[in-house]
């Protein structure tokens, strides 16, 4: 019987080497940099989407929500950001996607075509104005959080044996 906790004792110490190098590893690779890019363009954003969100009954806290995405936008976005003038009309637009919500007396089911503003008007994809706010790429305004698809075309290069 001792033996057999001795080998579980050592299973445990090599597992726990194996985590830790592991994790060293994890923070150490190229991908967590401090290169990202528009971390103030995904604040802009997520902090009008938290506070259009309380009108549509998606976030019960603003200011944790914006405390949230203050952190995790370091990361930056997950394209490239556009212009400052783009990343602001989207900020308009999601901003008005909540006011809308809040001024209806639908509220969360408030419709894009009974809101007062012509930025919603924009929308494609979208039938509710909570809707831009739960996915503001459904927006023009927003459509560049959507990343381009890769390039279709041939895979792999020519020639060859197939099956190799």
């Amino acid at each position: 019987m001792p033996h057999k906790t001795l080998v579980q004792r050592a299973r445990t110490f090599v597992l726990g080497v194996i985590s830790a190098l592991a994790g060293f590893g994890i923070t150490t690779s190229p991908g967590c940099g401090t290169d990202a890019k528009g971390v103030e363009e995904c604040r802009d954003i997520e902090f009008a989407r938290c506070a259009a969100a309380a009108p549509c009954g998606i976030v019960p806290d603003v200011a944790a929500c914006q405390r949230f995405y203050r952190d995790h936008c370091l990361h930056g976005m997950a394209v490239d950001p556009p212009a400052p003038d783009i990343v602001e009309a989207c900020v308009k637009t999601i901003e008005a996607a909540g006011a809308c919500a809040s001024a209806s007396p639908d509220g969360v089911d408030a419709t894009i075509a009974s809101c007062d503003n012509d930025e919603l008007l924009e929308a494609s994809g979208a039938s509710l104005a909570c809707d831009i706010v739960r996915h503001p790429e459904y927006a023009d305004n927003c459509d560049f959080l959507t990343p381009a698809p890769p390039p279709v075309g041939n895979e792999g290069g020519a020639g060859g044996e197939p099956g190799r």
